[in-house]
């Protein structure tokens, strides 16, 4: 496994942590967990954002209905600009919550 170096994460991201009821970081790093919007998620940085308020296209999952043309929007370029980000936090999470 590589190692992954968490330090160059953003000092928002490695401070965030979901306070939605019943949302824990061992729930976020389970199999098939979707991202959270940024709505849904209150306090959430703006690197961790992934899914489109408008469409609700989550580009960590890659699933959604397309309702735009993801080349030229430029929502859709910023938040698939974030997923690398997000799924390191993910990755920090489960070093920080290992499940067992």
């Amino acid at each position: 496994m590589t190692e992954v170096d968490f330090a160059t994460l953003p000092a928002a991201v490695l401070a965030f942590r979901p306070t939605c009821p019943g949302c824990t970081p061992r729930q976020l790093v389970e199999p098939g967990a979707k991202p959270c919007s940024a709505y849904d998620c209150p306090g959430l940085p703006g690197e961790l954002q992934v899914t489109c308020p408008v469409c609700m296209y989550d580009f960590a999952a890659d699933d959604g209905l397309v309702k735009c043309d993801h080349s030229t929007c430029e929502a859709a370029i910023r938040l698939r600009g974030n997923v690398p980000t997000y799924r390191k936090w993910l990755a920090y999470l489960g070093q920080l919550n290992p499940a067992g």
